[in-house]
């Protein structure tokens, strides 16, 4: 049986084109910029595309493709093109005052843990030190998520927990649920 949440996640061949014909078509207008590209959103549509000139991030993006499912904490990506280094995706609601709060706390928090350990360390490793005792429990798990979300992606080089950009900017909330925008 197939579950309502995938059907929601899942864009047919059909749509994805509409979505590329309106690209094509200049249908869309400047959104934000982030570190690595531009995001526009589609004229009439609850879908941004993003063009980057990181490596890292659309390879990132290309293993997520289709699989919200799978990589639940990262906004659902549908759409890739390798020669452009575009990819489409949703468009997320940004935090609210509380959930902003909770992840600069955890970040004031990882960050003082850091520099105690003397650089290198991921948000992952403050977390299997310090079990996140003094931060937000829906943060905790969201980063737990995440974490879980990374292990699973084997193809990628490099240290992907390290180099993640985990920051308040590229957290935003998709259907209710903490997800990362921006890595």
């Amino acid at each position: 049986m197939i579950r309502l949440k995938k059907l929601l996640t899942e864009l047919k061949e059909q749509d994805i084109q509409q979505l590329l014909d309106k690209i094509q078509n200049n249908e869309f207008r400047f959104f934000d910029q982030g570190d690595n590209g531009r995001v526009y959103e589609i004229d009439g549509e609850d879908k941004l595309f993003k063009i980057t000139t990181e490596s890292d991030e659309f390879d990132i993006a290309s293993t997520i493709v289709g699989r919200y499912s799978e990589f639940s904490t990262f906004i659902p990506v549908y759409y890739v093109n390798e020669k452009k280094m575009l990819y489409i995706m949703s468009k997320a609601d940004r935090l609210n005052v509380n959930d902003t709060i909770n992840i600069e706390q955890f970040m004031k928090l990882y960050k003082q843990y850091a520099r105690d350990m003397g650089g290198e360390v991921s948000i992952f490793d403050y977390l299997d030190a310090e079990g996140g005792r003094e931060n937000n429990q829906e943060v905790i798990s969201f980063i737990r998520a995440l974490q879980t979300d990374i292990g699973k992606m084997d193809n990628l080089s490099g240290d992907l927990a390290l180099d993640l950009d985990f920051k308040t900017d590229n957290v935003m909330r998709w259907q209710g649920r903490l997800v990362l925008i921006d890595w």
